[in-house]
Order: C-alpha cells, then structure tokens, then sequence
C-alpha cells in the first residue's frame, strides 16, 4: 500500500470485530509511531498499551462520567449526553486495544510531537488492515490523577493521544471534506 492510499482510505472506526490483535502488530506501529519528526529530535513520547477489556471498560465508565459532569453548560457535549448517560455504551467502541501517546515534556511542542507519532501510528494501523480512532473524550480523564494511575502513566507525563485500535467490522466509506481555505502569498 502507498502513503497516498493511506491518506486517502484511512478512517476513524468506531465499529470493531471481537479478533484479538496480535502484539506483532501492536510493535510494528509503534516502531511507525516513533518514525515521526519530533522538535529538535527529542523524541518526548511515551506509549501505555491496554489491552484488559475490564480496565477498558473501567476507563469508558470513568471518562464519561466525566465528560457528562462537563456537558451540563456545553452545547456540544448535549448531543452526545444520552450516549454518554447509558451503561452500555463505551467510549471506546469495544476496541480490543487503547494505546495512550503521552507527552514526556510539559510543553506544547512535545504535545505537537505526539500527535505527530499519533498520524503515524494511525497510517501503518490502515496499512495493516487494522482501525483506529483517536477517542477525545477519554483525554481529559486521562490526565487525571486517577486516570493516570489506573494506566500507570507517569505523573509527569501528559495523555495526548488515545487511540484505539482493532480490526474494523464491515466497510467504513469515506465522509465528505469541504474544500480547504488557501490563501497564496507570492508566486
């Protein structure tokens, strides 16, 4: 598969199938993810694999109740409150696998940096015929206190990154995209 395939085909899932994924393929997308350019290669990641479906389903339940505390003033979060109330839906999609990419650095390069390795992560998981999503209502649990320990996530490091990751169940198509705004400056 090329890079431009990759680009064009990769989405987010939010529908996966209950096959394990292999720590093979676990490895090799991290050994993608650590290929990203970092500022003034510091290489600032650092990556915590979950793969327990209770403490994922720990975290879901956490991070939600989170989230919906948040939702009480925000238009936004309004949409996704009954989702967000019920028991059974998971944030995470029943993906078999979390993988959080945390910032080792407190500054907003090195959470640039993640997201760099993020993208990567992200590609070579589509190349490999495996889904993602980025899940950003996990995030701001995650950065908790307590998110942090039930991860075991250094206290100094910073949660940039959850994504989950799995194999997709049917076809995801693409959606729409609006044309990008561009200004041009010279010739």
């Amino acid at each position: 598969m090329n890079l431009t395939d990759a680009i064009y085909h990769r989405r987010a899932i939010r529908d996966y199938t209950s096959a394990p994924v292999e720590r093979e393929a676990i490895d090799g997308v991290i050994r993608a993810a650590i290929q990203a350019p970092s500022s003034m290669n510091r290489q600032p990641w650092s990556f915590t694999i979950v793969a327990d479906r209770d403490l994922l389903k720990y975290c879901s339940d956490r991070a939600k109740a989170l989230v919906l505390a948040a939702a009480a003033g925000n238009a936004h979060l309004a949409d996704h409150r009954d989702a967000l109330a019920s028991p059974t839906s998971n944030i995470f999609y029943n993906a078999p696998i979390l993988i959080v990419i945390s910032a080792m650095a407190a500054d907003p390069m090195a959470e640039q940096d993640c997201c760099l390795a993020a993208q990567n992560l992200m590609l070579d998981a589509y190349a490999r015929g495996l889904g993602t999503c980025w899940i950003g209502f996990a995030e701001a649990w995650l950065g908790e206190t307590e998110g942090k320990a039930a991860l075991r996530i250094p206290p100094e490091h910073k949660p940039v990154a959850p994504i989950i990751i799995g194999h997709p169940s049917g076809e995801h198509p693409a959606p729409a995209r609006t044309e990008p705004h561009v200004t041009w400056i010279g010739s």
